[in-house]
Parts: C-alpha cells; structure tokens; sequence
C-alpha cells in the first residue's frame, strides 16, 4: 500500500433469493418495549389468530410457555409466536425481564403457512448470538419511531419490519432449527392430548373427573402427567385459558361483561368478576376501559 493513498473497500453481493412469497412483504401491526417494572394489563394465555409475534429479551430471564411447552428465557433470546398459537408468560419465574416485541400481518414466507416462521414441531426460541445488538438496535428503532411525535413513520417501521424478519429467517436458518424438533416420548404426547381437549372444551363446564372420563384416564395419573407436560395443573390451566379469552374479548369485541363470562364458560358473572381481577390485578370493566386509553 502506498502511503498516504486512502483505500476504501467496496463488497459486492451477488443477487440473493427472497424469503418472501411472491414478492409480498410483510406488514407491522404494533411494536412495544416491555420493561420488568411493567405491572398494568398483563397479558395472560392468549393467541393471535392473524398476526405473527415476536419478542426480543433484552436482559433478565424468565418462562414462556408457547404452545404445550415451558421454555427458560434470558438476554437474546428471541420467542416466535405463530399465529393461532397459543402463549403466555409466567410472571413468578420473572427476573427483571425487559423485552421488546413486534407483532406483524401479512407474513407470507416460502414454505410455511401464512404469518408464521418456523414450523409447527420447531422450538420456539432461538439464540440471536452474536447479532443479538443489532436484533436490539431495530426493534429499538422501531418502537422508538412510532412512539415518537414523529408523524407518518408508520411505512418506515414496516420496512424496518421487513429487515427484522428477514434477519430473523437467516438466525432461523443458522441454528438449524429442525434439530431441535425432537420426537416426544409417549408420556409428552398424552399431556398434549390432554391440553388439546381442554383447549376445545375450556368453555364447557370442566371438573378433572369430567376431562378424565372422556380421555378415560386416572384423573390422579390425568392430573400428574398434565403438570409435568403443561407446568400447570388441568383446572388452573383452565381457568388461565378463560381468563386469556376473556381479555381478548374484551380488547376486541363489545360484548358486555356478563356476554364474556358466558362465551368463556362462567355462568356466574359475579365469581368471573372475582377470578378476572385476582389474576390479572383489575376488574374485567377497568382493564376493557384502560387497554383502550393505552391504545389510542
């Protein structure tokens, strides 16, 4: 090299394959920053029925439970959360976990169903490593742009969307998610049919006799292999599952309290009102009220 002469780098990519069907880029519904402070409305055993999510750790630890699984989370991991799949959040198990999350529309990525990433049978949660900060930094600039006074930055963040999931892909693609998808023992397997009846009669008049006799189970047996699979036991996950429906209904729809605790499987509106404010730390008519101010 000459001294003095300045050499600048240039780096050539070739023409890469998109991961996107057709050309059709995703679009961002909602970006949040979740601090471990946040205590108001939390959200409890709930799915998205159109859109994908996806979270970020960005310090502390925690449990997610993301379908029938629990899963240990700290700082860089990112949870996937396809649509029509069922989460939560253990909040006992909580250590100052900060996150930031995306939830997006219009998902359309070759080889998988429609707003969803990885595939039914893969883990969930994947290790952003060494690209954690940069993981960090567009979700930041996502968030931070929309909450800002910023007007009309709504396109810039859905292009940022893309870039996120498109990053997101190659993470996917490098831990070679597929080895994770691990056959389930029998006994795994049973705790999941378990779930899986709860999960279509949740809103029907359950005891552990009632779901033992269908599955013609011991309902001692029933019960210790539903623990040990789900991390719940079969009537708490039960009532979480109503609780989780009935925040949504009152999110999305203008049903009257009395309505929710019908559709959701309580016939006394009164008892609803009591379980409904014991877990999620308000009453169903003041979390219906102050989701809506947050939102606007």
């Amino acid at each position: 090299m000459l001294e003095g002469v300045a050499v600048i780098q240039c780096f050539m990519k070739p023409d890469y394959i998109s991961h996107f069907k057709n050309g059709k880029l995703p679009r961002l519904f909602s970006a949040s920053k979740i601090d471990a402070s946040y205590s108001v409305y939390p959200r409890i055993l709930h799915k998205h029925e159109d859109m994908l999510e996806i979270m970020l750790v960005r310090s502390g630890s925690g449990v997610y439970i993301v379908d029938e699984k629990r899963y240990s989370i700290q700082k860089g991991d990112i949870i996937i959360c396809n649509c029509n799949v069922l989460h939560d959040e253990d909040p006992t198990q909580s250590k100052n976990l900060n996150t930031y999350c995306c939830t997006l529309t219009n998902v359309e990525i070759t080889g998988f169903d429609k707003n969803c990433l990885i595939h039914k049978t893969a883990c969930p949660i994947v290790h952003s490593n060494e690209l954690f900060e940069t993981m960090g930094n567009l979700m930041g600039m996502i968030y931070f742009l929309l909450a800002s006074d910023i007007e009309q930055m709504e396109e810039t963040c859905s292009y940022l969307a893309v870039s996120l999931v498109a990053l997101l892909m190659q993470i996917i693609h490098k831990t070679e998610m597929e080895d994770t998808a691990k056959k389930k023992s029998t006994y795994e397997l049973l705790g999941i049919r378990i779930k899986q009846y709860i999960d279509t009669h949740y809103d029907e008049p359950l005891t552990l006799q009632s779901i033992s006799d269908a599955m013609h189970i011991n309902p001692y047996y029933l019960a210790h292999v539903f623990k040990d699979t789900i991390g719940y036991s079969p009537m708490r996950y039960t009532m979480r599952r109503r609780i989780g429906e009935a925040q949504s209904l009152l999110i999305t729809t203008r049903y009257s309290i009395t309505q929710i605790a019908n559709i959701v499987g309580y016939d006394n509106p009164n008892h609803f009102n009591i379980l409904f404010t014991k877990y999620v730390g308000m009453p169903p008519n003041k979390y219906r009220n102050s989701y809506t101010k947050e939102k606007r």
